[in-house]
């Protein structure tokens, strides 16, 4: 049983049904669309689930044979408080959508409550008796803002629900609004086309980097990025619906192109070179002799660069079928900071000071090893705006796993601000609170000396690229500066110069569609397997392959 949810993309409804997810988009991305495509395949497949439609937009649903919609006042105010009515909806499975746009937030709760009331009922009765049940919200940020009252039966859902058989689906417009330590609970996100900063850093939680959670901002309608239980981190394109929308814009309804197409960008694209094999065209790509901006970068091995390229081919079925070409190829140039470093050590005899060379990623700001390649540091960039007492509170909190305010108070200097601090780090969504336990939201990792990140004896090359596959550095070197001196006590940047790490970006195509991924040129290996259909990617640091 698979639920078909894209055009070239389908999920176990098993890592869905029961689980807490997420459709995030603003409007006009298509949020609405895709849910009802979800509701399509659940009910084509004989599954539970009720949705609690804010606005009125799946009315359409209403042509599905096993849909039934209700909207009557009445009728909602009955089915909100006859417990017998709701047992058998998840009994048998029943779908319907609760068309709640001119009731009260009063009959909402109730509803809601009486659901979960019912499953724990069936779950005391035995796991014979439980259902799998789906629960769908609409404009989550209502009833479960981030400032504000919330409503208590949908944290109780999301914390207890997977046990009673009842899965969880928030969807909003306004993530930014939405309650964080609900929302950073999802284990499912579909993520749509965004466009304010506030809410795309609300998702940044779901992003190796914030340069890869500003990639949303290229996407198109019915284009959502997954990741979670259901999916590798991908991005698919939402199948045509089959019923009509109560939301839909003319965008969605009109397109019927492949939304795997990709437009040929500037570079070694396969038009160019039709008489050229793919070999000689990834070393036109990698030729660092031409150009018109001047790089110096970290040396890489042409063949194993061309021999990457080739592994990293797909079939289009599992060991049968054509494997996939080049379609298109480019050398990018990664920034990256060489940064010199100056540590203070106090000795008996006086003070001493050592002098060493750390690579830190000029996108992200994380710490990379001697030769460039691998990353000794992860979601350091989250930390790159903090003042000293929040680099310190962070700093312990990370170290120790979590730490209460007394024992923060008892460990730290500063202890005045540290209560503020922790406020700050609260409203950037950077730590959590439960049991008067602080614990960071966020898997932030780093060195704890800089000393063994030494790359003093790493070797440049000269060499020359073209403008626009040079990428431009996205931190400021003060930021880094700053940041280097909060976690690393004793330490100054003396002095920072750009240096490029090469990328080899590559479209792979086979007979019905195209992908984009990146080939690390120091290494061989493909940063990510498989990504987002975007138009316009440059300039954005794609998030690792985990």
């Amino acid at each position: 049983m698979e639920l078909h949810i894209g055009e070239t993309f389908s999920i176990d409804p098993g890592y869905l049904v029961t689980e807490r997810s997420a459709v995030i988009g603003q409007s006009g991305s298509g949020k609405s669309y895709l849910v009802s495509v979800i509701c399509e395949e659940l009910a084509a497949n004989d599954l539970g689930f009720v949705v609690i439609d804010t606005e009125g937009e799946y009315a359409g649903l209403s042509g599905h044979k096993n849909i039934a919609v209700i909207d009557d006042i009445d009728d909602l105010e009955d089915i909100s408080t006859d417990k017998e009515r709701v047992r058998k909806i998840i009994e048998e499975s029943q779908r319907i959508v609760l068309d709640v746009s001119e009731t009260e937030l009063k009959l909402i709760k109730d509803f809601l409550e009486i659901v979960y009331q019912v499953a724990t009922d069936m779950f005391r009765e035995g796991c014979d008796r439980q259902n799998p049940f789906l629960v769908i919200v609409e404009e989550a940020d209502i009833y479960i803002p981030q400032r504000g009252r919330v409503l208590e039966i949908l944290q109780t859902m999301s914390r207890r629900g997977r046990k009673r058989g009842l899965g969880i689906l928030f969807a909003t417009q306004r993530p930014a609004l939405v309650n964080k330590n609900v929302l950073s609970q999802c284990n499912n996100v579909f993520i749509g086309k965004l466009t304010l900063k506030n809410d795309i850093d609300s998702v940044r939680i779901f992003f190796s980097s914030m340069d890869d959670a500003r990639q949303l901002t290229a996407l198109e309608p019915g284009q959502f990025y997954v990741q979670g239980a259901i999916a590798d981190p991908s991005f698919i394109k939402v199948r045509r619906r089959n019923t009509p929308h109560g939301g839909a814009t003319p965008t969605i309804q009109r397109r019927t192109e492949d939304a795997s197409d990709l437009t040929p960008r500037r570079g070694v694209g396969a038009a160019q070179d039709l008489d050229k094999t793919e070999h000689m065209r990834a070393r036109v790509a990698l030729d660092t002799t031409t150009g018109n901006k001047k790089v110096d970068y970290i040396p890489f091995d042409e063949t194993r660069v061309i021999r990457a390229l080739d592994n990293n081919k797909k079939r289009k079925y599992y060991l049968f079928g054509k494997r996939e070409t080049v379609d298109d190829l480019q050398l990018l140039m990664m920034p990256i900071f060489s940064v010199c470093v100056r540590e203070m050590k106090k000795r008996l005899t006086g003070t001493r000071f050592k002098d060493y060379i750390v690579l830190i990623d000029a996108i992200t700001g994380d710490i990379l090893s001697p030769n460039g390649v691998r990353r000794r540091s992860k979601n350091l960039e989250l930390l790159a705006d903090l003042n000293q007492t929040q680099l310190n509170v962070m700093d312990f909190i990370l170290d120790t796993g979590g730490a209460t305010y007394a024992k923060l108070r008892e460990a730290l200097p500063d202890k005045r601000q540290i209560r503020s601090s922790l406020k700050k780090l609260e409203e950037l969504g950077l730590i959590g609170i439960k049991d008067e336990l602080y614990f960071s939201l966020y898997d932030i990792s780093y060195p704890k000396s800089l000393v063994s990140e030494s790359a003093k004896g790493l070797k440049f090359l000269e060499g020359r690229a073209e403008n626009e596959n040079v990428i431009k550095p996205r931190l400021k070197k003060e930021t880094l500066k700053g940041l280097i001196r909060g976690l690393y006590p004793g330490c100054e940047v003396t002095d920072a110069n750009t240096i490029y790490s090469p990328v080899l970006e590559v479209v792979y195509a086979d007979e019905s569609s195209k992908r984009r991924a990146r080939i690390d040129a120091l290494t061989g290996e493909e940063i990510l397997g498989e990504t987002a259909v975007l138009a316009e990617a440059k300039g954005v640091k794609l998030k690792d392959r985990k």
